[in-house]
């Protein structure tokens, strides 16, 4: 009878020593070995996340979307991972490729020359093809992870389309830098959103965004960083005939490149390099005539097309980052380079609260995941400190999943998922058909902000 009671003790001791040790693993910042040194990475275990996810109500799962500039993930509550992360684009009926800047052109009514309804028509048509490749809608809540700057006509229109045309219980909007947050389990953070047309940067401090001292750019996004791997392409690119000879590539080989999508492939295959390496690479350009031997970390890599291949050399896949580095890459755009907007942003903060972003760092988007990119930041951003004789970057740490590749470029979805996972939330937050037919709008992330004034 004892020798049970005993056992019995035991697995009640074991159980709630996992049960602490997953808390404390959410809670708690463990450092990990991927990508920079230890001292600069804050993780989270993928583990005790999705145990935190399913431990969650998880009854009627609502559907979670995230329409990019270039990608759209898609998938449900209370899953580590979208189902489905597609380009934002499609074939329409007659066989033409709909890109994302038709579909999502009422974000700027610039770029947006026809009627509000043909730009409703193109959304609906390509809402209504990814939520049906991931299941039926018409009877889940939606969650929709918004950019910071989402235009009101983009907004109203995806709000008609998903609450009306394809008829969803209900919709709410939930704002990718505050998403970015609630997988890490943190109240400050530093949101760094480098997406493809765009980088976003925004402190969060104690929950609250502070909107006063966002800093934004378009130099630095995944569109420059394309043209920047397409102009090293053009001066140091060759073509490689099927004898072995190579020559310089001609305008009429840009259609094959164009074709097979090579740019788009070459930046997502980059790396980050150091600022000792980059300052040599910088020398290696400047020389006139014939190039100096240089001791490369990439290989030359040939791509083969039409029978013949594309030679891309070391120095396309190691200097194109350095786009977000130096301003002289950048000779039309008034912006400064990322690691001068983040210390900006943090210098326009009151005093005490500087100290508390460059320690939680939170890079978001697809640029993110270039391996180095984390290291040079902090050496640019300590760099700098030390030329301004500030104190703002002593310690320069950022959140990462230690087990989940390429996270930054959901770990907003991610942080939906999360939400949507609690039901009663998403009820009281959410509109319905009924209310939209009223003439109620979906509540907007700043509508607190009003109703406090």
């Amino acid at each position: 009878m004892s020798d049970d009671v005993t056992r019995s003790a035991r697995k009640m001791g074991k159980l709630a020593s996992n049960t602490q040790a997953v808390l404390e693993s959410l809670k708690a910042a463990r450092r990990s070995s991927s990508g920079v040194s230890t001292s600069s990475i804050l993780s989270v275990s993928s583990t005790a996340l999705s145990q935190a996810i399913s431990s969650i109500d998880n009854g009627k799962s609502a559907v979670i979307v995230e329409v990019g500039s270039k990608l759209t993930k898609v998938g449900c509550a209370g899953e580590l991972n979208p189902r489905l992360i597609i380009r934002t684009e499609y074939t329409d009926d007659n066989g033409n490729l709909v890109t994302a800047d038709e579909i999502l052109a009422l974000n700027d009514r610039k770029t947006a020359s026809k009627s509000i309804e043909y730009y409703e028509d193109l959304l609906h048509k390509f809402l209504k093809m990814i939520f049906l490749r991931v299941l039926a809608p018409t009877d889940r809540p939606v969650i929709v992870v918004e950019s910071m700057f989402m235009s009101e006509d983009l907004r109203k229109t995806m709000t008609k389309v998903i609450v009306e045309r394809i008829r969803c219980k209900s919709l709410m909007f939930m704002p990718s830098h505050v998403c970015a947050t609630f997988p890490f389990n943190t109240q400050n953070a530093l949101v760094v959103d480098i997406g493809y047309s765009e980088c976003v940067a925004v402190p969060i401090i104690e929950g609250v965004t502070m909107l006063n001292e966002f800093e934004s750019a378009r130099s630095v996004c995944g569109r420059q960083l394309e043209r920047r791997v397409r102009e090293l392409m053009e001066k140091y690119g060759q073509l490689e005939e099927l004898g072995g000879e190579r020559r310089a590539l001609e305008e009429a080989d840009w259609e094959d490149i164009n074709n097979i999508r090579l740019i788009e492939t070459l930046s997502v295959s980059l790396i980050c390099l150091d600022r000792e390496r980059s300052e040599k690479w910088k020398e290696w350009e400047a020389a006139e005539g014939e190039k100096p031997s240089m001791e490369v970390l990439c290989e030359e890599n040939l791509v083969p097309v039409g029978g013949k291949s594309i030679v891309v050399p070391p120095v396309v896949f190691e200097t194109s980052v350095e786009i977000f580095f130096d301003e002289s890459l950048n000779p039309d755009s008034f912006d400064s380079s990322l690691p001068k907007i983040l210390h900006r942003l943090v210098s326009k903060c009151s005093i005490d609260l500087r100290r508390k972003l460059f320690p939680n760092i939170l890079l978001a988007g697809g640029v993110s995941t270039i391996p180095g990119l984390m290291k040079r930041l902090e050496q640019e951003i300590q760099y700098i400190d030390e030329k301004n004789e500030t104190k703002f970057a002593e310690v320069v740490k950022f959140y990462q999943f230690s087990e989940i590749k390429n996270s930054p470029l959901f770990v907003s979805w991610v942080g939906a998922s999360l939400l949507g996972s609690l039901r009663e939330t998403i009820e009281r937050r959410s509109l319905t058909l009924d209310e939209w037919r009223t003439g109620k709008l979906a509540a907007d992330w700043t509508d607190m902000i009003v109703k406090a004034r």
